[in-house]
């Protein structure tokens, strides 16, 4: 993610005196799409579109900029403000941050390379929602620039409509569009003719996009389906279906987008039906979305959560010790003080000494981190919590979780430490990659109710396919270590030794770390060898 786009925004910048920039979040012909803090709403995520069309001729009016703000329905974002044209000709509309990807990206990150048509078409009914919500409006508004990056979805399937870059209102006795706009593949044949585009326009489009999500990114060229051998694979009703709806001439389409939603939820019924009698197990829908597992797709870098059973475990020594024994096998990571914790870090990593020579990088997209890397760990960076964290403000959770996303290194670690219980970091925990648990002889902290959440959590993530480990830090030799040991959840996958505690606690005040030993370094990566080598695989 760049920290700036076309139009001169970087993080940081106010707009308005309103809305301050918190990263670039999409980038396209038309302008781009910024991630923005809502000042007079306590920091709530907003989403600014700056338009940059080629004429004016594709710039909004007031008029419409105002119908568009109108807009009221689960499926479309909530325009809330808009910015007339500057003098560089730059538009802005925003809306409500939606948490999600777009359809392009689920179908990147897929890793079939194709939507399952299930899902394709629970999205196709949810935008046929929204359309013909736009169609009834008076006078009507036709998207005609129905493309996958122009949709969001979200964990649960949920799907909005998020860009109105060439929406226009139908106009009653004219006869075609006075801008030829629309994406090739997805317009439909009138949007470059000489008539006037309609609700049939996305009745194409939206079936343009459906056959492109069964495809794998095919798109629709002259000729229409029938000229296309990317859909042999589609089921023969739903290939019926999107020929129908993408016919080159209009009069041979659906006539409205109500008939295309009734002939999508067929499909999916009996695809459901089928899946039944193959599987023998229900699969339910509600409220227009079938409900499946969570989408398992890769992210571009492995996240590594670190959690201590109970206070004073010692994630936070196996986070920092595991990103410096990867950064010993040169590879690139970023390590996380997670924002539920109290600001830790910053003093014990010594991350102003000059002596390490610290340098602070670009802000991150979260206001409340610090971003830096040092001379003595050069390909680790750092994202300490500010000793003074500003004030409560609204989205924190979306904001970390877009500063995860920004992260270009292959491996992210986050120190968790005794806060996993806490129900912001529930889904952070069903998602990372791996999982780390960390426990210590010291069992009578281990209350049954954490416990009882471990093991709940363990087996949602088993479930899932998720990698989870217990790890047993400052293990010794003494009388009852074989009980200590059985009392763990489960086995653990390997033991941090207990390092002396009068060394240890001059290393810390002369601003080192246990792998500055020579003799504790090759312990320590003997005993993280299985993790580490793990990650290399």
């Amino acid at each position: 993610m760049s920290s700036s786009g076309d139009s001169g925004y970087g993080i940081g910048d106010l707009v308005g005196d309103r809305y301050r920039i918190a990263g670039l979040i999409g980038q396209g012909g038309m302008g781009e799409v910024y991630a923005a803090e809502d000042l007079r709403l306590q920091g709530k995520l907003r989403a600014l579109k700056v338009n940059k069309p080629p004429s004016a001729e594709g710039l909004y009016s007031v008029e419409e900029a105002a119908l568009l703000m109108r807009l009221n329905h689960p499926h479309l974002p909530l325009i809330v403000d808009y910015f007339p044209p500057d003098r560089e000709g730059k538009e802005i509309l925003v809306m409500d941050y939606i948490d999600g990807h777009t359809l392009q990206c689920r179908l990147t990150l897929s890793r079939a390379g194709i939507m399952p048509e299930s899902e394709a078409l629970n999205a196709c009914i949810q935008l046929c929602d929204a359309l013909h919500y736009l169609h009834m409006q008076n006078p009507p508004i036709i998207h005609r620039d129905l493309k996958p990056t122009n949709v969001m979805m979200d964990q649960s399937g949920f799907v909005r409509l998020i860009d109105f870059g060439i929406a226009r209102r139908y106009k009653h006795g004219q006869n075609q569009d006075t801008i030829k706009l629309g994406t090739p593949g997805f317009a439909a044949p009138e949007q470059e003719g000489d008539l006037q585009s309609d609700a049939r326009t996305d009745v194409f489009g939206l079936g343009a996009l459906l056959f492109y999500l069964l495809t794998g990114g095919s798109k629709l060229h002259e000729g229409g389906l029938t000229a296309s051998g990317a859909s042999m694979h589609i089921t023969p009703s739903v290939r019926g279906v999107i020929g129908k709806m993408t016919d080159p001439r209009p009069n041979c389409r659906y006539s409205s987008i109500g008939e295309v939603r009734v002939a999508l939820e067929s499909c999916l019924t009996h695809l459901i039906d089928a899946e039944h009698i193959a599987n023998g197990q229900a699969t339910s829908i509600k409220g227009g979305i079938r409900q499946t597992s969570r989408y398992n797709a890769g992210e571009a870098a492995k996240h590594i959560m670190v959690a201590s059973l109970a206070p004073g475990s010692g994630a936070t020594f196996l986070a920092v010790t595991l990103a410096r024994l990867i950064q010993g096998r040169g590879m690139d990571c970023s390590a996380v003080e997670h924002p539920l914790l109290a600001p830790e870090w910053h003093a014990l990593l010594n991350l102003e000494d000059s002596a390490a020579s610290p340098m602070v990088m670009d802000k991150p997209q979260d206001s409340r981190y610090r971003r830096t890397r040092t001379k003595n760990d050069p390909h680790i960076v750092w994202h300490s919590l500010l000793p003074d964290i500003p004030g409560e403000s609204a989205d924190h959770g979306l904001k970390y979780k877009m500063m995860l996303e920004s992260m270009k290194q292959p491996v992210v670690i986050t120190d968790l430490s005794s806060q996993w219980t806490e129900r912001e970091a529930q889904e952070q925990l069903l998602s990372a990659d791996i999982l780390l648990f960390v426990v210590d002889p010291l069992p009578a902290k281990w209350t049954p109710s954490r416990i009882k959440a471990a093991q709940a959590l363990c087996f949602e993530r088993d479930k899932r396919g998720l990698a989870t480990s217990w790890v047993a830090n400052k293990d010794m030799k003494f009388r009852y270590r074989t009980e200590w040991l059985s009392m763990i959840p489960r086995k653990p996958a390997f033991s941090i030794p207990l390092l002396p505690a009068e060394a240890w606690a001059e290393m810390i005040w002369s601003g080192q770390w246990a792998t500055s030993r020579k003799d504790w370094m090759k312990a320590l990566e003997k005993v993280f060898q299985p993790l580490i080598s793990n990650l290399f695989a």
